[in-house]
Formats: C-alpha cells, sequence, structure tokens
C-alpha cells in the first residue's frame, strides 16, 4: 500500500508464518491517508505485499477533500504501488461518474481511473 501509514482493526487476526500471510477476521476496517475500507476479511500477502480484501460487497471511501471516490465490489486488492483494483460486481464512482464493470483500477491517492 505505498510508504504510508495503514491502520487496521480487525475482530480476529491470525498470523500465518508458513504461508507468509496474515489473515484479518471480521468487522475489518482498514484507513490510510486517503481511504477507509470496510469489509468483512482480508489476506495481506507479505511475499508479493498485497492486500485481498473480501465481503458482501467490501467498501472503499476516499479521505480526500480534494478528488472523493467511492466504491464497492467482491474482492478489493491493494497494490504496493498505491493502486487499487475493484474486482466482482465491481462500482466506482468519482466525480459524479459512474462505472460498473467486472474489474476496475484505479489510483488510491486521487482516485483516477487506471484501467
Amino acid at each position: 500500500m505505498g510508504n504510508n501509514d495503514v491502520f487496521i482493526e480487525s475482530g480476529k487476526i491470525e498470523i500465518l508464518k508458513d504461508k507468509n500471510e496474515i489473515h484479518f477476521i471480521e468487522k475489518l476496517k482498514i484507513k490510510n491517508e486517503y481511504i477507509v475500507i470496510s469489509a468483512d476479511s482480508a489476506i495481506y500477502k507479505n511475499d508479493v505485499k498485497i492486500f485481498n480484501i473480501s465481503g458482501n460487497l467490501a467498501e472503499i471511501i476516499s479521505n480526500s477533500k480534494k478528488s472523493p471516490f467511492a466504491g464497492r465490489a467482491k474482492n478489493i486488492y491493494l497494490y504496493d504501488d498505491n493502486s487499487i483494483e475493484l474486482s466482482g460486481d465491481a462500482y466506482f464512482e468519482n466525480d459524479g461518474i459512474k462505472f460498473k464493470s467486472s474489474s476496475i483500477k484505479f489510483n488510491q491517492q486521487n482516485g483516477q481511473v487506471l484501467q
């Protein structure tokens, strides 16, 4: 998730050293200076530095007043290059423009759609 601090709240956390993963289970909330995500669960894969967030439509909201955006999907992937991918019944809204797709990738700092 880039070089910024990430704050994670979860009902349960499991560290699986053999898989190099951290599992966040129940009532998940992830925040950084750009976004807030609410979901059921997540897996952080330390070897590839990717958060795989899932739930019955996980939600993401921008913290930015300059470039507000919001979205939801069955899975949200947070990548180390500050990009985010909404996957599975993805919905994304930015600057009054609404996107629906199986997959939407965007920059978490400004909400600019990448693909």
